[in-house]
């Protein structure tokens, strides 16, 4: 990421390589050998210089938790990603929240901060502990107790992702991501660091093996995404359903009237009264039956379970009277 700094400002400390190639082969070779020392010698704050003069690339990095902050959230106005490495991991992976910036990246970040407000968060705490938990129990049953711990927790967090966001089983899923994704990302840095880059649609070994690559996760992403809008469609086309076969229709298409509405139906009612001769048409389910008010001996008023709305039971034609709601 490259750094907007004012002028005089203090400049990153840069990273020793070889004369010719700089940190080139480091990088390539053993990147966290090569942060965890630069770290190391310098400091939360360093510079690579990586390719042949003339051709050489800047690369800072960033390893404390304050400074990450800084760049990724409090001054992120003041960075920019439009160096080749984004451009690279762009191609290779997508524009998305890690390579997009300004009106991309707001817009790409609105959509997903729903997800992340406190509430939303601290209800995803039982899920991240069930899966830590089935993680903890698969460990135990390991023998002699070793695991491959950067691969689990590349898996642990990929499920906890994938079940919390997207409601997806990603067992069924790692096995591709974890093949296709690391390769993209070799493919996306050696690509950054090599002194001249040929075109991605040359058919070369390398690049033909890339797009094979992209095409089968993008595959993946198209199938989850497709899976999301399938399951909305069916629950909408449920809903849907559920509003025609009503209580307050005589069956799809049919207008709801007085005469077809039951007298026990489990409609909303509002706490006022309609006249008994203008039935109301209730939008919504609730817990009340309604009937027509008739004066009862005590003067005050019961109901008729059996009368219709338009119908009355004595025969007369519908009178003026109302109707009162038993919750």
């Amino acid at each position: 990421m490259a750094a907007v700094t004012a002028a005089g400002a203090a400049q990153a400390p840069i990273v020793a390589g070889h004369p010719l190639l700089g940190s080139m082969n480091d990088l390539l070779n053993d990147p966290l050998a090569t942060y965890l020392r630069a770290r190391r010698d310098h400091g939360d704050v360093v510079r690579f210089r990586a390719g042949p003069p003339g051709l050489r690339a800047d690369i800072y990095a960033v390893f404390s938790a304050e400074g990450a902050q800084q760049v990724l959230a409090t001054e992120s106005g003041n960075f920019r990603k439009d160096n080749v490495f984004y451009g690279e991991l762009r191609d290779s992976v997508g524009n998305g929240l890690l390579t997009s910036q300004d009106a991309t990246y707001l817009r790409q970040r609105r959509l997903v901060q729903p997800l992340f407000t406190r509430r939303r968060v601290d209800g995803y705490a039982g899920q991240v502990a069930d899966e830590a938990a089935g993680l903890a129990e698969a460990w135990r049953g390991i023998p002699g107790g070793g695991v491959e711990l950067v691969g689990e927790m590349h898996r642990f967090a990929l499920r906890v992702v994938g079940r919390i966001l997207f409601g997806t089983d990603m067992e069924t899923t790692f096995e591709v991501i974890e093949r296709t994704l690391p390769l993209l990302q070799e493919y996306a840095l050696k690509r950054g660091l090599a002194p001249v880059r040929t075109p991605r649609t040359w058919p070369t070994p390398a690049n033909r093996r890339a797009a094979r690559t992209q095409a089968e996760l993008f595959a993946l992403c198209d199938g989850i995404i497709d899976s999301r809008r399938n399951r909305k469609n069916e629950g909408t086309a449920g809903r849907r359903a559920a509003r025609t076969s009503s209580p307050f229709s005589s069956g799809p298409g049919t207008p709801r009237t007085a005469a077809s509405t039951p007298p026990n139906s489990a409609s909303r009612c509002s706490s006022s009264c309609w006249p008994a001769t203008r039935p109301p048409r209730p939008r919504w389910p609730s817990p009340c039956t309604c009937s027509p008010a008739t004066p009862s001996s005590s003067g005050g008023y019961g109901t008729r379970p059996t009368a219709s709305w338009a119908d009355p039971a004595d025969g007369r034609p519908p009178r003026r009277t109302w109707r009162r709601c038993r919750i």
